[in-house]
């Protein structure tokens, strides 16, 4: 014990320490980036869901009893709405991404990997069979030279399309040109921060690039518990692919399912976010970007970073705006690089812009 006490004192004194805070003021820290959260239409389709009898718990896994018709009809749908071959429905994004890089790269490929890729990557391909290999922040020249020096093996390439703390996008068709002309790569795209949001009735960044040239060296991930509001993963790629995992993959085979309830949301979301209602809901989260990157630089998505450099600083200042009513959380290393300690602000629909006006204002003052 006097170990961790030791390891919890040293965080403490590095201003690392985390600990868990309550929800408290104006919401500029969530991925609810659309308001689907609090949809009133979400919430009334749980509340009829329960009053006509639907089960609180899968109560197995997928490949035994767990696997339910709205898992079913979830992945069905999104087929459609994602145009894949097949999709699979994880319990939330990291186990997805987690099941993605232990169940397909073996021991004779090569992964290479952005950056900035998300820590889920990063656990998966810790704990693959796989040799994996970083390449820079959107560097494709740095790309282009792993491929050449590890053209003799299958090559996974793993990036984001919105990457999580920068709010930059990835060069998605100059890696996709890149791996065609190489014929032997993967490229896997987690699209966690622009579903929902981005590409046609924000289907993905990637979605035009899919309905032009298919799945054949494609996979996408959607995470279901940012823009759509609720929770889970989908994972979306040829079909044999998904015939794979369903048949090697340990978080997925020996995993509870989803609740029913949460598959059921999912595809309520869905089905709002490519009506009217979404398109409303993301041109107001479109505008708010814009006036963000105005004030405060970024590249124009809804994740602005407000770099502060040193983390004491990042937790002062941080610890300031929630006094003053805003909810915004201080973001260190290692979930960012050391000396780039942030506010990471994070816009949503449901926020106006005379909020964003007024933190800004407020913020200047520290």
């Amino acid at each position: 014990m006097q170990l961790f006490t030791n390891i919890l004192s040293h965080l403490k004194d590095q201003n690392r320490y985390r600990s868990l805070n309550l929800p408290n003021g104006i919401d500029l820290t969530s991925n609810d980036y659309l308001g689907m959260a609090v949809h009133p239409l979400l919430r009334e389709s749980a509340i009829k869901a329960l009053e006509n009898g639907i089960d609180i718990g899968a109560a197995g896994s997928r490949l035994l009893r767990g696997h339910t018709s709205h898992h079913a009809k979830l992945e069905k749908f999104a087929c459609t709405y994602f145009n894949a071959p097949k999709t699979l429905f994880f319990a939330n994004g990291f186990i997805a991404n987690y099941a993605l890089f232990t169940a397909l790269p073996d021991r004779h490929d090569v992964i290479l990997y952005d950056a900035l890729i998300h820590a889920s990557v990063r656990e998966g391909m810790r704990a693959s069979n796989a040799k994996s290999f970083k390449f820079a922040h959107n560097d494709i020249d740095a790309l282009e030279n792993l491929l050449n020096k590890h053209k003799g093996n299958h090559i996974w390439i793993a990036i984001e399309s919105i990457y999580s703390m920068d709010g930059d996008r990835a060069a998605l068709q100059d890696v996709y040109n890149l791996i065609k002309r190489y014929g032997n790569a993967t490229l896997i795209i987690d699209e966690a921060h622009a579903t929902g949001i981005y590409g046609t009735n924000g289907k993905g960044l990637a979605y035009d690039i899919i309905c032009k040239h298919g799945y054949d060296n494609i996979i996408t991930l959607h995470t279901c518990g940012k823009a759509i509001g609720v929770a889970g993963g989908l994972v979306c790629a040829d079909a044999n692919i998904i015939d794979y995992m369903i048949n090697k993959s340990r978080p997925f085979i020996y995993s509870t399912a989803p609740m029913p309830l949460q598959a059921l949301l999912v595809q309520k979301s869905l089905e709002v976010l490519d009506s009217d209602d979404g398109q409303k809901r993301r041109g107001k989260l479109l505008s708010l970007c814009s006036k963000a990157q105005k004030l405060f630089g970024g590249a124009g998505s809804q994740i602005v970073p407000i770099i502060l450099g040193e983390d004491e600083k990042a937790m002062r200042v941080a610890s300031a705006m929630q006094d003053k009513g805003y909810d915004i959380r201080a973001i260190r290393p290692p979930t960012v690089p050391q000396g780039s300690a942030r506010l990471r602000l994070s816009l949503s629909s449901n926020l106006d812009e005379d909020i964003l006006q007024n933190f800004a204002d407020a913020l200047k003052t520290l």
